[in-house]
């Protein structure tokens, strides 16, 4: 979503994040350096650093755009300083800038810094800005990636003990000793988070109404529904499908030099854990609504992940037409018997 406040920005800062520290860089839109400089990673000196750079420029805040890398939690008080002003934020995906820099002689904090600012004054038409999610979004997230840290751990183990128990009676009795009672208490801890995020989701009715219309879509389960609510600002941060579905890495490319043509491929530029998501959830919907669509396409001697992911984009677009069109999907049989009605549904 390009942001018409960048027609007014005079300056750019680049910002390479590190978890002390903070590496900027300030050019005009003619690619002048102007000041080049290291702050602490805390809002209160990123806060102060703003308001030095808004005196020495002379220049007001939405004359202003950051940009910095997406480094996790790193970017925490850089969003939050900038979403307490009227500062423009555009935090882009790592790899972008990577590939659209041309002079990679040498890396260091400061040239980082640099190339950053200089890819948004390159690229400034395809500034997407930054904007905060609510309280119950971050709480979500924040749940979600402690179910999944706990989730991992308690599958390690799992796995250490079905292996065992298959090989050596010894070794299983032993660590099944060591782990019976931390394995339980992994599983009462990731019952107790999934418990609080449907308690949270229960608080915002947007969200609660969001996660029910995705959880009507044959293969779409809870946990894939809180995944795109969260990574989508439940729904904000995305126009369209084909949109989301690039972003989900589930859109093939064309692979062509010259006369030869090859297969095409999917991205490696993606949400690795929405792909992952929509995998499961495709899998899951072969069995249910698309059995027919995918026997049909191997039938027709299409390969089959290529198959298995055309199901993958046409859930992405389900999803987005239950959002859009606020209503839950229906199944063939339940649209053809509304058919004559002047009900609206949803039948992709």
């Amino acid at each position: 979503m390009i942001n018409l406040k960048v027609m007014k920005q005079k300056y750019v800062i680049g910002i390479d994040i590190s978890k002390s520290k903070l590496d900027c860089a300030v050019i005009d839109f003619e690619y002048k350096i102007h000041y080049e400089m290291i702050i602490e990673n805390t809002q209160k000196s990123i806060e102060s650093f703003f308001k030095s750079m808004l005196k020495l420029l002379r220049i007001k805040g939405d004359e202003l755009l950051i940009c910095c890398e997406n480094t996790g939690i790193y970017n925490r008080p850089l969003e939050k300083t900038a979403s307490q002003s009227e500062i423009l934020l555009w935090v882009e995906h790592p790899v972008k800038i990577k590939k659209a820099t041309t002079d990679l002689r040498g890396k260091d904090n400061k040239k980082d810094a640099l190339r950053i600012a200089q890819y948004a004054v390159r690229y400034r038409d395809k500034l997407i800005a930054y904007e905060e999610p609510s309280s119950v979004i971050i709480q979500m997230n924040i749940l979600t990636k402690s179910r999944d840290s706990l989730l991992l751990q308690k599958t390690a183990l799992e796995n250490q003990l079905r292996e065992a128990k298959s090989h050596d009676c010894l070794e299983f009795k032993i660590l099944n000793e060591s782990y019976s009672k931390v394995i339980k208490t992994f599983k009462t801890s990731i019952k107790k988070i999934e418990n609080q995020l449907f308690k949270l989701m229960e608080t915002q009715e947007e969200v609660k109404k969001n996660m029910d219309l995705l959880t009507s879509i044959p293969g779409i389960g809870t946990q894939c529904a809180i995944n795109f609510i969260i990574v989508t600002n439940n729904f904000k941060s995305f126009e369209n499908a084909k949109h989301l579905a690039c972003y989900a890495g589930v859109v093939p490319f064309k692979n062509q030099s010259g006369t030869i043509v090859k297969k095409e491929r999917i991205s490696k530029i993606a949400h690795q854990k929405l792909k992952k998501l929509l995998h499961m959830s495709a899998m899951a919907s072969i069995d249910k609504e698309i059995k027919a669509y995918f026997k049909r396409k191997v039938e027709e001697g299409k390969n089959k992940m290529s198959v298995l992911n055309a199901v993958r984009n046409k859930l992405v677009h389900r999803i987005m037409a239950v959002i859009n069109r606020k209503q839950p999907f229906l199944q063939r049989e339940e649209f053809l018997s509304l058919k004559n009605s002047n009900s609206s549904c949803i039948l992709t």
